[in-house]
């Protein structure tokens, strides 16, 4: 007898096979208790089932319905759901927690007095707070379900002419990925590197430039994601993304990020985290305001888990892209800085709130960082806020990560290395743990007499490694002064 699939892997294998065996009648209605753990869904249908205490770690579920579902004690973690249909659906006891809702329909369900929302972004949300309707989804760009060419253009042509001549209203509540949203309908045209903050859920470009560098076929793989497809893998891509990892060159978080896409595991990550932090630190540097930070840089230090000075880092960035949200929403309403934009900043508490984040009391650097950044053209501004939006995101989940998860200096990566792949690194910790933790090994690696404390080791740190192909153990010390 064939076994029985459970949820979570008919899912993995995309929407359209899951809707079909749904229409058969071949699944079960009842997965109390299922788990799924960076799950990326679109245009599933999951209505009247039993998912109850079921756990959404960090998924992307894009129009998947929900609808007279039983959610009760369902718990979302994480993550981003956009265009959802929950009406009916039972959230009795429900959690949704640390994660974006964005044009979600929860009319009519059940259980609303116990849902707990807890640090959620709201955008468009119908049924929770009275919140006017959602408008419709942008009309779809690729897949089965496209528009042709002419009812786009239709399409696009009446929402551009339903707004008149008048510019829209003020708006700097609204999230950056809307403020880019509307901003690239505006612009008439899809620009390539929307595929480099896929987290904003940007509409994508007909097609791609032709390229055989890490970055364009990073871009490739995000775009067939985003249309629901699975990145076809290559195998030659993958041998260069662990060469860049493993030599620390520029195009180190290139090759981690198409390693994520293609569901490879990186082989190296020590290699590559002083060349990551250089690159980080030099956008960082820049004297000004608006400056972008590369989200390819930062989405590659969260999955390597580099955590060291995030905090530090994710503080810029959030500085820099207050500051870059006001300002595109004051071009968008029509303002500039040689007519009255302190007037409009004045009248807006949102707006009050992104200055203070951006400058505090300066308005003095306020007005000349907002004069400098009218004077580019259009699309280097959206690029800025979608490269600080996407780089906030993923600097934001690597400062959540706990202290220690990475030893605060890193150097001689050489060593970490067996079986042309990088050690795992086991534990790290001072002089004094040495006798309770290593005694042996610190014996036998470094000569220390065991059951003893090393001399003169006050303020260094000893990493315990193993290899995960033959076991092998090793012990470094590293001192603050030798690091990065």
């Amino acid at each position: 007898m064939p076994k029985t699939l459970k949820i979570e892997e008919l899912l993995k294998n995309g929407s359209t096979e899951w809707n079909r065996l749904r229409k058969a009648g071949t699944v079960s209605t009842d997965h109390t208790g299922a788990t799924f753990e960076n799950l990326f869904s679109a245009n599933t249908d999951l209505s009247g089932l039993v998912l109850v205490g079921s756990e959404w770690d960090r998924c992307d579920l894009s129009k998947v319905t929900f609808r007279d579902t039983d959610l009760s004690n369902a718990y979302f973690h994480g993550g981003r759901l956009q265009d959802c249909d929950f009406r009916g659906a039972n959230l009795d006891g429900a959690t949704f927690e640390r994660l974006k809702l964005l044009r979600c329909d929860f009319s009519g369900a059940q259980g609303l007095d116990s849902l707990e929302l807890d640090d959620v972004d709201m955008d468009r949300v119908h049924g929770l707070d009275g919140e006017e309707a959602p408008p419709p989804p942008p009309p779809p760009v690729h897949g089965t379900t496209s528009f042709t060419r002419e009812q786009r253009q239709a399409t696009v042509a009446a929402l551009a002419g339903s707004s008149g001549d008048e510019p829209p209203p003020f708006q700097p509540q609204d999230p950056p990925g809307t403020l880019l949203f509307r901003a690239l309908r505006r612009l008439g045209s899809t620009p390539p590197w929307v595929l480099d903050a896929p987290g904003l859920r940007p509409p994508l470009p007909t097609r791609l430039p032709p390229g055989a560098g890490l970055e364009s076929l990073l871009r490739e793989a995000v775009k067939q994601r985003l249309e629901g497809s699975r990145p076809v893998t290559d195998p030659d891509a993958v041998k260069r993304a662990q060469t860049a990892l493993r030599l620390g060159s520029k195009e180190a978080p290139f090759a981690v990020m198409y390693l994520r896409e293609v569901g490879v595991e990186p082989a190296f990550r020590f290699s590559a985290a002083n060349a990551l932090r250089e690159l980080l630190r030099a956008e960082l540097e820049v004297d000004d305001l608006t400056g972008a930070v590369d989200p390819r840089v930062a989405g590659a230090m969260w999955e390597l888990r580099l955590a060291h000075n995030a905090e530090e880092a994710l503080g810029e960035v959030r500085r820099r892209l207050a500051a870059t949200q006001l300002f595109e929403a004051l071009l968008e309403a029509g303002f500039t800085p040689e007519n009255n934009w302190d007037e409009a900043v004045e009248s807006h508490e949102a707006a009050l709130d992104l200055v203070a984040m951006a400058v505090g009391d300066d308005r003095q650097a306020l007005g000349e960082a907002f004069s400098t950044y009218a004077g580019l053209p259009e699309e280097a501004r959206l690029r800025r806020l979608a490269y600080l939006a996407e780089s906030a995101t993923h600097l934001e989940q690597l400062a959540r990560l706990p202290a220690g998860t990475e030893p605060a200096w890193l150097h001689g990566p050489e060593f970490r290395e067996c079986h042309d792949r990088e050690m795992l690194t086991l534990q790290a910790f001072p002089a004094t743990e040495v006798p309770k933790r290593v005694p042996e090994l610190a014996q036998t690696e470094l000569g220390i007499p065991a059951g003893t404390v090393p001399e003169d080791s006050e303020g260094d740190l000893f990493i315990h490694l193993r290899c995960a192909v033959c076991g092998k153990e090793k012990l470094l010390v590293q001192s603050p002064e030798e690091g990065s």
